[in-house]
């Protein structure tokens, strides 16, 4: 099998073990396509019928940690709350599938780990290397964006919530100090603004006091940390929030 894999005479193991982990991902994709569609199966067989019509199944592509998983799952006719004809996924549904365009959530924080710390360009670069999944720079760039209006929308439904005091606090301080300062730093690639190369990345701490730690040292009791660059006004109405 060994020579199979590589040339005896080629042998190293820096090669050895980039091949052994390609096979590791080859093994990987195939069993989760056949772990999909083994569930996808079980739910076609136990759904209620009446409720859920089966339309066939289609193929679809999940761009996962081991690379792109290619399977069959099933569509069906179902009708909505308001009477409305809807077409859905139950293996999807079962599984709390969630995939930001055809990328797993699993890979999409990978990426957003990547680009945290590196440039999106050097973060496609070690995802295609530590994962079996390719990826470009500007692929990297779209999971960012799409990360970031997921975000963005869930602040924006628990400000309304708040706003309309649906959500009550389960912490009561008497004191709340607050400090904030802004920091302008280079942006690269679509982000950069029109006019220049940096924006300003505000930085906000909130605490309610200070309390010795194991080394008998001084720390702020209940830290929260608020990093973004929107406008003023949305970035002090997402600090009162928090």
């Amino acid at each position: 099998m060994l020579n199979k894999m590589i040339p005896i005479n080629d042998l190293e193991f820096n090669t050895l073990e980039r091949k052994v982990f390609e096979i590791g991902c080859e093994y990987a994709r195939k069993l989760m396509k056949s772990i999909l569609m083994y569930i996808d199966g079980e739910i076609a067989k136990q759904r209620d019928t009446k409720e859920y019509r089966h339309k066939g199944k289609r193929k679809t592509t999940l761009k996962t940690l081991m690379g792109e998983v290619e399977y069959e799952r099933a569509v069906y006719k179902a009708e909505g709350e308001n009477g409305e004809t809807q077409y859905i996924y139950l293996l999807d549904k079962i599984l709390n599938l969630e995939t930001f365009g055809k990328i797993s959530t699993n890979l999409a924080m990978k990426i957003a780990e990547n680009v945290s710390i590196s440039s999106y360009r050097n973060s496609a670069k070690n995802i295609t290397e530590l994962t079996g999944q390719s990826i470009s720079h500007g692929g990297a760039w779209n999971i960012i964006q799409t990360l970031g209006e997921k975000i963005k929308k869930e602040e924006d439904e628990y400000a309304k919530l708040v706003q309309e005091e649906k959500i009550i606090g389960t912490k009561e301080t008497k004191v709340l100090f607050e400090e904030a300062d802004g920091v302008y730093i280079n942006i690269q690639g679509k982000d950069r603004p029109k006019k220049g190369r940096k924006l300003e990345m505000k930085v906000a701490i909130a605490y309610d006091g200070w309390i010795k730690n194991r080394d008998n040292k001084y720390e702020l009791r209940n830290k929260i940390v608020i990093v973004g660059f929107d406008n003023n006004k949305d970035f002090l109405s997402i600090l009162k929030l928090n």
